[in-house]
Order: C-alpha cells, then structure tokens, then sequence
C-alpha cells in the first residue's frame, strides 16, 4: 500500500528551497507514495514543473481570501476581521523591544481562521521554515513530521522559544547543512535527538539538460561576463558587488556584471549602480525561470552573501564547471575547495575585489581551477534521495 505524503510549502517562486522541492518530486518514486502538495500562494513560475502523479491541494481558504479570492460575504466579513487584526499586530510589532519575525505574528493573529486537516497522512513535511512549519504542527494529522530548516535559522528574527512550541511537534528536524544542524542543536538540548542532515536535492543531469535551453544573447564574448543569481535582497550584500564593480572600471577591465533575481533590493541597486556610472557595466535582468544558460556561459561565477542556508547557486555553477568567487559564508566550506575548484574570500569590498582580480590577472590559478572542475566528479546530491526514504520510515 503507498504511504500518504503531504508536502507544505509556501509557495513555488524561484528560489532555493523551492528548487530543491520541485527536483525532489521530480525524482521520488510515485509507485511508494501517494504525494498531496499544499502552497499558500499559487502562480510561482516553479509550478509547471510539478510532475503528473502528485495532487496540488487547493489553497487554504484564508489565503484565497488574502490573493482577492472572491467568496460568500459572511466569509469574507469573518476574514476581514482576522486580517485587520494582524495588521494592527504586525504594525505594533515594529515597536516592541523584542520583534517577531512577521510570520510568527500573522500565524498568531490568524491560528483560529484555518481549520483542522482531518485527513490522517504517514508523514507531513513543512519544506521550509515560519508558515509552512505553523501549519504542519498544528493543522495537520500525520503519523511522523518533518520540519525543514534551510536558511541561517539561529540568526534570522524568529523568536526561537516561540518557535519552539511548533518545533517540539515534530519527529525530526531537517538542516541542509552541518553547519546549521550544529547552529540548531545548540538552541534548545531537546533539539539534539531529532535534527538530522539531508543536503538539498541537486540533480546534475536536469541541470546540464536546462542550460542548454536557449542561447544567451545578452553576453558579449568580447568581454569578461561576469554572473550571481540571487533574489535581491540585503543578505546577498549586492551593494558588496556593485562597490566591486566599480572598483573594476577604474583599474580599465572590460567586464559585464549580470545579475539573476528579484527582490525589494531593486530600487537601492539601481541607485548605487547610477550613483557608481555601472549603467553599462551591471545588469539587472530580473527573475529568469532557467538561469542555468546563463551560468553555463559566463566566465566568473560571484555569490557576495553574508549568509546561506546552504548555498545552492554556488553548487549549480560548480555542476556547470564556473570558476567561483564567494564570500565565506558558514557553508562555503561545503561546497568549494578553497584555492582547489574554487575560491572562497572574506567579506567586504577589496576582499572580493581582489578574489576576481585573481581569476582575471593569474591565467594558470584560472586554469588550474578550470581543469580541476572540468576533471573532478561533479557535484551531486541524487544520493540523499535514500536518506529521504530513511526518514520516511
């Protein structure tokens, strides 16, 4: 008999834990499990890479409501009410000593508008952190839970003691990192027992398929192109880059510098890319379904992060053999070999800077590199699928 699964995530933007979902689903065998999908927000470009066989619930009610979803007037008049409660609360919440992080705050307000799953499943796995774990923990009927962590959980604004109620209803907790399973365990002595390691789902063959999805028009191979993929916002420190950039026009290298994302950056960015003379030098190209295209034909690969869950971009553009300058966020050491098949660099302006400047001015380090990429085993991550299978039973 197939077990029951039921899968909880925000939604299928572009994203890292969204890619790793929707590679996972691409690959679990559909003869064992009988898969139910539940995303708060429909429409994320990821979606139509959701494979036959697996049911997409419809959304919970309330989060219709908030989309625009037209309903009954007496409906519409209940979640109204819940939903000019939580905006007082997130407003107030500005103001305390001791912020929430917005998630915690609207769950609180609007716990009692959701109701109960009555289906009873094998297991139930909030695949990322704040709402889809909330909704997992306390509206769901399931033998086992799972919870995924994959961000720098300890150092986001959740309330972690807050947090801990929805936590301690789960079997296990999923870090994408070792870096963030010891962070984890730390919080709380019972965490120990239940946090285990399963990397994100990296399937190197459907990434070698996607990026030779269409031709690049936008990079000049007269120049040195240079690439980061990432949603725009201030963890990923694009302001580092675009100070960079600028640093590289004045020493005279001809380069463009594209970026791959959206985000509530946008506006900073492209005001320091003016304020810097970058018009024709950093290029913002929005959100792209497919960037692998993209990494496959660049020349440098740069990530200038503070942070990552893990670092999936980074992993991506070493599957496509890219030389790689990267900050040392807590899981650069996971993913690159320092000075071996990549180079990991101190945050800040002139460290990162001077990274790239190595690539560019020593030709046998950028060889060297290269060859290391183009003969090593490439980078993969098929094998966890077992270990899902593990913690299944």
């Amino acid at each position: 008999m197939k077990k029951k699964l039921l899968i909880v995530i925000d939604s299928l933007v572009i994203g890292g834990a969204e890619k790793s979902l929707v590679s996972l689903l691409n690959i679990l065998d559909l003869t064992k499990f009988e898969i139910e999908l539940i995303l708060f927000k429909k429409g994320g470009d990821l979606e139509k890479y959701i494979p036959s066989g697996i049911t997409l619930l419809p959304v919970p009610e309330y989060f219709r409501y908030t989309s625009g979803e037209k309903m009954h007037i007496s409906k519409k008049i209940k979640y109204s009410l819940y939903k000019l409660k939580t905006s007082i609360q997130l407003r107030l919440n500005q103001y305390k000593k001791n912020v929430l992080h917005s998630e915690q705050v609207v769950f609180k307000n609007i716990k009692e508008a959701i109701p109960q799953i009555q289906k009873r499943y094998d297991a139930a796995i909030a695949y990322s952190q704040g709402m889809p774990t909330y909704f997992v923990a306390h509206k769901v009927n399931a033998k086992k839970k799972l919870a995924w962590i994959n961000t720098d959980y300890v150092n986001t604004l959740y309330d972690k003691q807050l947090d801990y109620q929805s936590y301690k209803e789960f079997n296990k907790i999923i870090t994408v990192s070792q870096n963030t399973k010891e962070s984890v365990g730390k919080i709380r002595p019972e965490y120990y027992s239940k946090v285990d390691i399963m990397l994100d789902i990296i399937n190197p063959e459907m990434i070698y398929e996607m990026a030779d999805d269409f031709n690049v028009k936008e990079f000049d191979k007269s120049i040195i192109n240079i690439l980061t993929v990432g949603r725009l916002a201030s963890v990923k420190s694009y302001d580092t880059a675009i100070e960079v950039a600028s640093l590289l026009k004045k020493d005279k290298y001809k380069f463009k510098w594209y970026v791959i994302g959206e985000g509530t950056e946008r506006d900073k960015m492209e005001y320091l890319i003016q304020k810097y003379d970058l018009v024709d030098n950093f290029v913002l190209l929005g959100k792209k379904i497919n960037p692998y295209p993209f990494m496959k034909n660049c020349d440098l690969y740069v990530q200038t992060s503070i942070k990552e869950g893990f670092g999936l971009t980074v992993c991506e553009a070493k599957i496509l053999k890219k030389p790689i300058v990267c900050t040392d966020f807590p899981t650069a050491g996971e993913i690159i070999n320092n000075h071996i098949d990549g180079l990991i660099v101190k945050h800040g302006v002139m460290n990162v800077y001077m990274g790239i400047k190595k690539y560019l001015d020593d030709k046998y380090f950028q060889k060297k590199i290269i060859d290391e990429l183009r003969f090593g085993k490439p980078y993969s991550s098929i094998n966890q699928l077992e270990k899902f299978y593990e913690l299944l039973n």
